[in-house]
């Protein structure tokens, strides 16, 4: 009965350091009660997975097989989304847990004759035992935390698939080399799992940084296309603002004029000749959502916009809205060129809730990936990065033959 009741604190003390090394890891907030039940819930499927602790090897593969399920499934759970990172902060806990007992196993060796069997009975010996490696686990993941090889979100939400990959390949290697010589340990396994460890960690941090300098470029395209659009609303609104100077400079000398004029007919086509170069500006209560309609108008003459704007209250960052604007418009009237040249544009302001939907008509659903220039593609990116910066939600409806962009903001 003792013997049952440590293997379950065993099991109950893994669980709690994963847990604690998932919140370090993903930064979640956690609601203690659900985790405390889960943690216990855990820990005692764990306890029927481990069974008699066999090293005999294939029972041993599948035993740890179970429990990295297990892991994976547990995380799950706390945070109610099932995503590739949760394998990959489950994987990488795991290597770093089997990674303590090898190093504690193997640094006993060399100071004295460890017997592996021991580490399997219920004795004073595996309590100090488990107890030293889940704390070494803790302190070898903040370390990697610290020195920057554990690679950030951003980098995950990249490439978490091929991180995980390599971490599950280390593992079932170490768990292979845990199983040679099952009763004594020699100093040729004690190099092969340091060997192993330092590879797959610099091999971490290398691939890390790829993907960093990969992203940042991106960002640097991406940017450049941006600050693109920003110039050329900056270039048409000056025009306009120029415009609507002049015809206030003229504004006094076209009334005496227009005092001047008797017949009907002259006075009708004064008016015209005087306002024949102003285009009227779409009024959302917004001057720059104003701006941004107004040069794609002036940009896609040929297009039908129609407008459903409800923004005068709307605080937002100019940047970040006239972006998503232009890039989500210059999709939807490149597309509608091809069309019948309808494009809408619903943007509204309600309850701290910021709408933006853009909808054009296609001919069959796109795969938003083309050829055309290597810059065609980040329009979406850009959208997407600008929305998931503020924690909104993007999707696309298809209704017949039309495509809506819909973006929702919690402004």
């Amino acid at each position: 009965m003792t013997a049952l009741v440590l293997e379950y604190f065993f099991c109950l003390v893994y669980v709690v350091t994963f847990t604690i090394a998932f919140k370090i890891l993903s930064k979640h907030k956690l609601k203690w009660f659900k985790t405390i039940c889960l943690i216990l819930v855990s820990s005692f499927i764990n306890f029927l997975l481990t069974g008699s602790n066999s090293l005999v090897f294939n029972e041993f593969i599948l035993q740890n097989t179970g429990i990295w399920i297990l892991d994976f499934i547990f995380i799950s759970c706390l945070v109610k989304e099932i995503e590739t990172k949760n394998l990959f902060y489950s994987s990488i806990f795991e290597v770093l847990y089997i990674l303590s007992i090898n190093c504690f196993i193997h640094l006993i060796n060399l100071f004295t004759d460890f017997n592996r069997d021991i580490a399997m009975s219920p004795s004073l010996q595996r309590i100090l035992m488990v107890l030293t490696v889940n704390a070494l686990t803790l302190c070898l993941l903040i370390v990697m935390k610290r020195v920057k090889i554990i690679p950030s979100n951003k980098i995950l939400e990249k490439q978490s698939k091929l991180f995980t990959v390599l971490n599950y390949l280390v593992l079932y290697a170490l768990l292979i080399i845990f199983s040679i010589e099952v009763v004594e340990v020699y100093n040729l396994v004690t190099l092969l799992v340091f060997g192993l460890s330092i590879i797959w960690a610099l091999f971490i941090k290398i691939l890390s940084l790829y993907i960093e300098t990969t992203i940042k470029n991106e960002e640097l395209i991406m940017a450049e296309m941006s600050n693109q659009y920003i110039g050329k609303y900056i270039d048409f609104y000056r025009q306009e603002s120029e415009n609507l100077r002049k015809i206030r400079h003229d504004l006094k000398n076209h009334q005496m004029i227009l005092k001047t004029i008797n017949q009907v007919g002259a006075y009708n086509q004064y008016i015209d000749e005087i306002f024949s170069g102003v285009n009227d500006l779409i009024i959302s209560g917004n001057i720059f959502v104003d701006a941004c309609l107004y040069v794609k108008h002036q940009e896609f003459p040929q297009i039908n916009f129609n407008y459903d704007l409800a923004i005068k209250d709307l605080k937002f960052n100019e940047k970040d809205l006239t972006s998503i604007l232009f890039n989500l418009i210059d999709n939807a009237c490149k597309e509608a060129l091809k069309n019948d040249c309808q494009v809408g544009v619903t943007v509204k302001f309600k309850n701290n809730i910021l709408i933006i939907q853009v909808t054009n008509t296609i001919r069959y659903k796109p795969n938003f990936i083309s050829s055309q220039g290597s810059n065609h593609g980040y329009g979406l990116k850009i959208v997407r990065s600008i929305v998931n910066k503020y924690d909104g939600l993007i999707f696309v409806d298809y209704q017949g033959d039309k495509i809506i962009f819909n973006i929702k903001i919690n402004v």
